[in-house]
């Protein structure tokens, strides 16, 4: 998506959220002072009416404390602004005041590296510098201000947005009076980066709609611990309301949180990397190069010079390929397969052609990776919908709906699809359809198996789907144990058909891809990939080396923390320091990624060990057995990634899903029957899981250092959300 879009998104979200909340503000008004008056719409309902009287609360809190910059005007001396060059001097600017201002330039030869304005003689107090940026091809400007005041000479740095008029205003706190104050910019700037400047300009209103939102639920909580009625009808929700399938407000509710994760999924997927990164050789190796080839009948992409490589002593050795003269971008590509001087894409092919190849035979254009990924994303959040309200309601029949809507957003945070969304590239598309047909294949499986009778063609549903996994992620397979541990005991000859043919019509046309690409049914092509690492020479590595690498990785999927701050947003990636290193003696490639260990309702995963090697069978509880599948499931994968020394966050797409749903089992039965304790504990474990997935969603990417989001976008989330300003 363009600046420009994400620019407009923010504005008219901003004024159609604060007029949304300005409406029940002012019933908050009513809700106050009104009473049971006629006027009072919502009297006898209680929590809407908290929530009148919370938005009007909100609106007070913005007004005084959020935009206490607006009042710093009452303490600063006489505003002026700059007019025009002086026509006597070109290197003086004329004020609309007595101030004196200098144009200043530091130079490096013919560039000048920053420009600036100084303003001395100003004798008064400052609070605020005013500037009008003319941006031009640029999104973002940055700029200092240095002011020399009765204490000492300090500095402010920022940034200015294109998008963010508001941030064109810059508090600045002195002590007393200041005799000089200058305003610097990198580059030339006057007239062609900077049209005026002013000080002590008031700093107008600014309304937050999304952290009056966030304020507004913040004092909502207060107002229903406060008042003994509300609380008493809160506590009711939370700990005795349960879920029922057949009615229609729950169904209401919960298939408006669906519909909203499904837009929330859009919006992160639409802003996500940047278009430079995007439209790089190695990404449109997928959604462009990979479909013209189908097009035209072939499995190599036209590329570049693989020829080139027929001679080469190491064509899979990175470092050799650059010394010998292989231009990058031009001979071959990053993460390309390379075999017999031809280039292939290894990446599973069924999204290609399920997606991205009817919408080129359609429109004739290429379909954008970050829109199949949104595509695959939302296939895979309704059927994870489908799937948990199915589960909750044939083996969970008294859950809480709290504890039913709460878990449904947990799993769809903790699945990792961030990683995806926020980096959506020719490597997520592959997980991001992968997890669809997985929760779709999950969902078809137990539906069919629902009644005493089969069904066969949701069977049959099921079992294509889950082949199709195998045809996006080859280590998706694992999903397949969930055929035989659903059916054991329903074993009979008649339905190997539904299992067997939906796997041959899938297994059939990719063994022969394969072998077409690499004479191998079973070589999917990533030990010819062109990337840092040598695919060919990894299994030559020590089997004592191999065993050390499994562990640091498998420790590192286990209990590596992110970056935990008070400044937004509050959950960070924690910096790789190298994507492929040798610190150990061998090549080991992990990035940003953090362990399952940061989000708690994982651990609940320990009752279900409990359960298992429990000596007292009775005491296993029902739908224990599907948890403990779900488990090795996700652990297997997890052990899979570890062997091949791989520590990537969209790793954890594959099997952070099958985690969750196992510990949301283990959750339901471990506070089952205990009272209110136990739920508050899964609770808090729920809330603080979605918590830090949720605002992993703002900057959850694969390599850092790329422009992965856009920066008016950030800003305005770190403006709206945060607490503490990052320093």
């Amino acid at each position: 998506m363009e600046s420009s879009a994400i620019a407009l998104i923010i504005r008219y979200f901003n004024i159609a959220s604060t007029a949304f909340l300005a409406f029940f503000a002012v019933y908050g008004l009513i809700v106050i002072f009104g009473g049971n008056s006629r006027i009072n719409a919502f009297r006898g309902r209680m929590f809407l009416s908290a929530f009148c009287a919370a938005s009007l609360f909100a609106f007070a809190v913005e007004t005084v404390c959020f935009n206490y910059r607006h009042y710093l005007n009452c303490f600063a001396g006489g505003e002026f602004h700059t007019t025009e060059v002086s026509p006597q001097n070109p290197a003086v600017l004329l004020t609309s005041d007595t101030v004196t201002a200098k144009i200043l330039a530091d130079r490096g030869g013919d560039a000048i590296n920053a420009s600036g304005v100084t303003f001395t003689n100003l004798d008064r107090r400052v609070t605020s510098v005013f500037v009008q940026p003319v941006f031009n091809n640029l999104e973002r400007m940055d700029m200092r201000i240095r002011w020399t005041d009765e204490e000492c000479t300090r500095e402010l740095k920022k940034t200015l947005y294109r998008a963010l008029p508001h941030e064109n205003h810059t508090a600045v706190q002195t002590c007393g009076n200041v005799s000089e104050l200058t305003v610097i910019f990198p580059g030339r700037f006057f007239f062609d980066g900077v049209s005026q400047i002013a000080v002590n300009r008031r700093i107008p209103f600014y309304f937050s709609g999304l952290r009056l939102f966030a304020v507004t639920l913040l004092f909502f909580a207060v107002i229903l611990f406060a008042r003994k009625p509300l609380r008493a009808k809160a506590s009711y929700y939370l700990f005795e309301y349960k879920f029922d399938p057949a009615n229609r407000k729950q169904n209401a509710v919960y298939a408006g949180a669906v519909i909203l994760i499904i837009l929330f999924s859009w919006f992160c997927a639409c802003t996500s990397i940047s278009e430079t990164t995007s439209d790089s050789i190695m990404n449109r190796q997928y959604n462009m190069y990979l479909v013209d080839a189908f097009i035209a009948g072939r499995v190599n992409i036209d590329f570049g010079h693989p020829e080139k490589l027929l001679n080469a002593e190491r064509p899979y050795d990175y470092h050799w390929r650059l010394a010998n003269g292989y231009e990058l971008g031009v001979d071959w590509a990053w993460d390309i397969a390379y075999y017999k001087g031809k280039y292939y894409t290894y990446y599973g092919p069924v999204p290609a052609v399920l997606l991205y190849l009817p919408y080129r035979l359609v429109t004739g254009n290429y379909l954008p990776h970050h829109a199949g990924v949104f595509v695959f994303a939302a296939i895979a959040v309704v059927f994870m919908a489908l799937l948990w309200r199915f589960l909750a309601k044939k083996h969970m029949p008294d859950a809480r709906f709290a504890f039913f809507l709460l878990s449904f957003s947990a799993l769809f945070f903790v699945s990792h699809l961030s990683a995806c969304l926020r980096y959506a590239t020719v490597w997520t598309i592959v997980q991001a359809a992968g997890i669809a047909f997985a929760a779709a294949g999950t969902f078809f499986l137990f539906k069919s198996a629902d009644k005493e009778k089969l069904n066969h063609f949701e069977l049959f549903l099921a079992c294509l789907c889950f082949a199709l996994c195998v045809g996006c992620r080859a280590n998706m397979l694992f999903a397949s144990v969930l055929v035989p541990a659903v059916l054991w005991r329903r074993g009979s000859w008649k339905l190997a058909a539904f299992v067997l043919i939906p796997y041959i019509m899938v297994a059939v046309p990719l063994m022969l891809y394969n072998y077409a690409r690499f004479d191998s049914v079973f070589e999917f092509g990533h030990r010819y990939c062109t990337g840092t690492g040598n695919g060919l020479a990894a299994p030559l590595l020590n089997p004592l080396a191999k065993i050390h690498r499994t562990f640091i990785t498998l420790v590192f999927y286990c209990f590596r923390l992110y970056n935990y701050s008070l400044h937004f947003p509050f959950v960070e990636l924690v910096p790789p320091g190298g994507l492929i290193t040798s610190a150990f003696g061998f090549v080991w490639l992990y990035n940003s990624c953090g362990g399952l260990i940061n989000f708690p309702i994982l651990f609940c995963l320990l009752y279900l060990f409990k359960k298992v090697f429990s000596v007292k069978p009775r005491e296993k509880p029902d739908g224990l057995y599907l948890a403990a599948v779900f488990f090795v499931i996700g652990a297997v994968m997890i052990i899979l990634f570890s062997t091949m020394g791989i520590f990537h966050g969209r790793y954890l797409t594959d099997c952070a899903f099958f985690l969750t749903l196992s510990s949301l089992f283990c959750a339901y039965h471990w506070c089952g029957g205990h009272g209110a304790a136990r739920l508050k504990a899964v609770y808090a474990l729920l809330g603080v899981s979605v918590f830090v997935g949720m605002f992993l969603f703002v900057t959850m990417c694969d390599i850092m250092g790329l422009d992965y989001y856009d920066p008016a976008l950030y800003r305005y989330l770190e403006y709206s959300l945060g607490v503490i300003e990052r320093f």
